[in-house]
């Protein structure tokens, strides 16, 4: 599932290299491994970028010799955005930022769209946070989370929280699916830790629980916990839809290491929902543990949904699995099948070589 999700983003990523208005045209290459999709837009972005590079170089020098003021009126008036994200990468950086500073927002929103972070990584970090304000509000209010994506790992920090209170929580949700960089989700979510009730919140009321769960698979094993425990809080209707979009997307391998992070009165919350306790649902449950290895995450759950109104058929499911899970939590699941009355699958689920009680 995590690998689809990229896939889509980065399809969506290269739809706007490509020009293409529509990123629904490009679902024909969604099965396509995401770090090749990547690196065919890399190379396409070098090819557009390269092609001029000596001629980018020449102008980039000349306007050493021009006052900022000038090179400013220039760039708005006479080399517009595409030629200004061009030059941008040959650009002394503080000199660049110096240009940037007398343009508009509106312009510096157009050029941002057409730059490559790669290049102008250096210029990004040194852009002051008031502009980074400036061009953020003004990318937002054309919907270009994309271009805000690409960027997020390159800014300060102190420019990103300046910004952060211009980005919606459905913001916040597109432009994490759309980073350029994964593992800036979790330096964002610091920034915004007040907000991620909301976040998860409008993942459930906008119907974004896609990014949601891109969101979920992207985050470091330390924020697994208190991410879970703020999901089980927010009430029954956005356990009930975060367990109907796991298994629509056949998402619990990306789901199953938050549960397993939660706190106990969370995973009670979360694990007494009807739905957890549906056939199909915790068959599929036991099969992505088997399937991804996953059974040290998805014993805690398991074992919290397992009851006396367990249907035989995920007992059964359990049995036929049981070569595949480790001796101690075999004789964990044995145990507690014990307990609910099911001495005769508890027999079944003990580790082989083990005396039955």
């Amino acid at each position: 599932m995590s690998e689809h999700l990229a896939a889509v983003a980065e399809t969506t990523k290269l739809a706007r290299v490509l020009g293409i208005s529509d990123p629904t045209e490009l679902d024909f290459l969604v099965d396509l491994p995401p770090a090749a999709l990547r690196q065919y837009r890399e190379r396409v972005t070098d090819l557009l970028f390269d092609r001029d590079a000596k001629r980018m170089k020449a102008i980039a020098a000349a306007s050493k010799i021009v006052p900022v003021a000038i090179s400013s009126k220039i760039a708005e008036r006479a080399f517009g955005p595409v030629l200004c994200a061009a030059v941008a990468g040959a650009v002394e950086p503080q000199r660049a930022v110096d240009i940037a500073k007398n343009l508009t927002a509106d312009f510096l929103a157009e050029t941002a769209v057409l730059l490559d972070p790669r290049r102008t990584a250096a210029i990004i970090a040194a852009v002051p946070a008031t502009m980074v304000t400036d061009v953020a509000r003004e990318l937002l209010s054309r919907g270009d989370h994309i271009t805000m994506g690409r960027f997020v790992h390159v800014v300060p920090e102190p420019a990103l929280r300046a910004a952060a209170p211009v980005m919606s929580d459905p913001d916040l949700l597109r432009i994490g699916f759309l980073l350029e960089d994964k593992t800036a989700i979790d330096r964002v979510l610091h920034i915004v830790a007040d907000r991620v009730p909301g976040v998860i919140r409008a993942a459930h009321e906008q119907d974004m629980w896609a990014e949601g769960i891109d969101l979920l698979d992207n985050i470091a094993p330390h924020n697994r916990a208190w991410i879970g425990d703020i999901t089980a809080a927010l009430g029954d209707d956005v356990l009930d839809a975060l367990i109907a979009a796991v298994a629509r997307l056949d998402a619990w391998a990306t789901l199953l290491p938050i549960t397993s992070a939660m706190s106990p009165d969370s995973l009670r919350l979360f694990a007494q929902r009807p739905s957890v306790h549906d056939e199909t649902i915790l068959t599929a449950i036991i099969t992505t543990a088997a399937d991804h290895d996953l059974w040290s995450q998805a014993l805690p759950l398991i074992d919290a949904a397992l009851t006396t109104d367990t249907p035989d058929t995920v007992w059964q499911t359990l049995i036929h699995q049981r070569d595949r899970i480790p001796a101690d939590l075999l004789t964990e699941l044995a145990a507690h099948a014990r307990t609910l009355g099911y001495h005769r699958y508890g027999d079944q689920l003990q580790p082989l070589g083990t005396a039955t009680r």
